[in-house]
């Protein structure tokens, strides 16, 4: 196992995982904003964060997960359909 834990994800496992955390984080966000919105108004402060928070992460899980899914989708694509280059330079 690598000890430098500074480089990019490298492997397909640590790609999908990446994209998990970035989408969980990036829905949380807005629904701890939507909570405490909601909170200013209604009151019980942890409650609202907890249901608007949870619900945000879930979102973001989701649209992570369908985002991952067709960016490989289209990688693999992309792949099958790429010309061979050792073809191309045993030609010549």
């Amino acid at each position: 196992m690598p000890s430098d834990l500074s480089t990019a994800a490298r492997t397909p496992q640590d790609q999908e995982f990446t994209y998990y955390a970035v989408g969980m984080v990036a829905g949380a966000i807005p629904g701890i904003v939507v909570g405490f919105i909601v909170a200013a108004f209604v009151g019980h402060a942890a409650m609202w964060l907890s249901v608007f928070g949870g619900v945000g992460i879930i979102i973001g899980l989701v649209v992570s997960t369908v985002l991952f899914r067709r960016r490989r989708a289209a990688a693999r694509s992309a792949q099958s359909t790429a010309p061979d280059d050792d073809a191309a330079n045993r030609s010549r």
